[in-house]
C-alpha cells in the first residue's frame, strides 16, 4: 500500500465526506485520519490514505473529482512522507484561549511570540465575527519554560488589543472541561 494525504475544498453541502469516503473505498482505499471543518460556508478535508499500490495520484485525484459536479472540489494529492526523526525537546501540552475585540495583527502577534520561544502550534482555532475575536490554540511548550513569565508575557500582547489571555495545562483544561473524572494527570517531564 502506498499512502497519501489528500485535501479536498469546496463550498459547503451535505454529503461531501461521504462522497469522498465513497469514492476512495470503491478504488481500494482505506482513511487512516481526518481532519475537516467548515470555514465561512467553505467545507475543508485533509485525509490520510492507504491505497493500492497500482493506484496513481491522477487516480485518486479523479475518482474523488467524479463524486461531484465539475468543478465542484478542489482535490490535492501528495504522497505522504513520514518526517525525518528529529531531537525534540520533551515538551508538554497546554492549551492557550484568547477573546476580546478583532483588531488586526493578533494572530501575528501570538504566533510570532510563540515561535520565537520555540513554542510549537498542534492545532488552532480562530476566528472574528461582528467584532469580537477567539481564539483556541494547543501548543506544546518545552519543559524548563518559566510558564509564568510565558502567561505574563501572552497576558501583556493580549492586552495590547484588549483580549482575555489563559494558558493551561491540558490536564488541567481536561479537568476542568469534561464531565468524566480525571484519574492519570501527571507531567511527562
Amino acid at each position: 500500500m502506498n499512502e497519501y494525504i489528500v485535501t479536498v475544498m469546496a463550498k459547503d453541502r451535505v454529503g461531501i465526506v461521504r462522497d469522498v469516503s465513497r469514492a476512495l473505498s470503491g478504488i481500494g482505499g482505506n482513511i487512516t485520519h481526518v481532519s475537516q471543518t467548515v470555514m465561512r460556508g467553505y467545507f475543508t478535508l485533509i485525509i490520510s490514505i492507504e491505497a493500492p499500490q497500482n493506484l496513481t495520484k491522477p487516480e485518486i485525484k479523479q475518482a474523488i473529482e467524479n463524486q461531484a459536479a465539475a468543478g465542484e472540489f478542489e482535490v490535492n494529492v501528495r504522497p505522504f512522507e513520514k518526517a525525518a526523526a528529529k531531537e525534540h525537546a520533551p515538551s508538554e501540552k497546554f492549551t492557550l484561549s484568547l477573546q476580546g475585540n478583532d483588531s488586526k495583527g493578533i494572530i501575528s502577534s501570538i504566533t510570532g511570540y510563540l515561535a520565537d520561544n520555540n513554542i510549537n502550534i498542534d492545532d488552532f482555532y480562530a476566528y472574528a465575527l461582528e467584532g469580537r475575536f477567539v481564539m483556541l490554540v494547543q501548543v506544546s511548550i518545552p519543559c524548563g519554560a518559566d510558564i509564568e513569565e510565558l502567561q505574563s508575557t501572552l497576558e501583556k500582547l493580549g492586552a495590547r488589543y484588549g483580549l482575555v489571555v489563559n494558558l493551561k495545562h491540558q490536564d488541567i483544561f481536561k479537568a476542568t472541561s469534561t464531565v468524566e473524572p480525571v484519574t492519570d494527570i501527571q507531567s511527562k517531564c
